[in-house]
């Protein structure tokens, strides 16, 4: 969308699936949580309440391992934030435009002249092995190189087509 002062923006937001380590954490909370449980019911079962605070805990853990993540696309720079268990957001990375070297689909040709070299990679997909909608951009931050996958909608690859039309390669 334009504004008035001809800025390009938009943003979309992304909900992550679960991975292994995900589930791990969630198997190992609940185990704790049996474990402390039992305990004090068999050895002080007046201190019932500590099993209550202990469960609650599990609880967060469980919460906080639900993540998306937005991204905000202002003329020419991309912030990306990751929000936890919806009560926590943390900026995850920002990119400027002008360091931004190419943004193409994951398996395009474009980004054949970049698979060897020294990147750091971040990867603020949804980790849905079926989607189609992966995209790859390729930039310096903080003088480092760095490769990011993600999934942005079609509204903000054409904004970012828009912004830098030479850079942005679509399907």
């Amino acid at each position: 969308m334009n504004g008035t002062s001809g800025d390009v923006f938009s943003e979309y937001l992304v909900k992550s699936r679960l991975t292994g380590k995900n589930y791990a954490f969630i198997a190992l909370a609940a185990l704790l949580g049996l474990i402390i449980t039992a305990a004090i019911f068999m050895f002080v079962p007046s201190l019932m309440m500590i099993a209550v605070l202990a469960w609650l805990g599990v609880y967060f853990v469980v919460k906080m391992q639900k993540t998306e993540y937005e991204y905000t696309f202002t003329s020419g720079d991309l912030d990306i934030d990751q929000l936890s268990g919806d009560m926590k957001r943390k900026r995850k990375l920002e990119i400027s435009g002008e360091t931004i070297e190419v943004v193409a689909p994951e398996k395009s040709d474009a980004l054949a002249g970049f698979a060897h070299g020294n990147y750091k990679v971040f990867d603020f997909s949804s980790h849905n092995p079926s989607s189609k909608n992966r995209y790859v951009i390729v930039a310096s931050v903080k003088n480092e190189r760095v490769k990011v996958i993600f999934e942005p909608n079609e509204k903000m690859i054409d904004n970012m087509w828009k912004y830098a039309p030479s850079k942005v390669k679509r399907v």
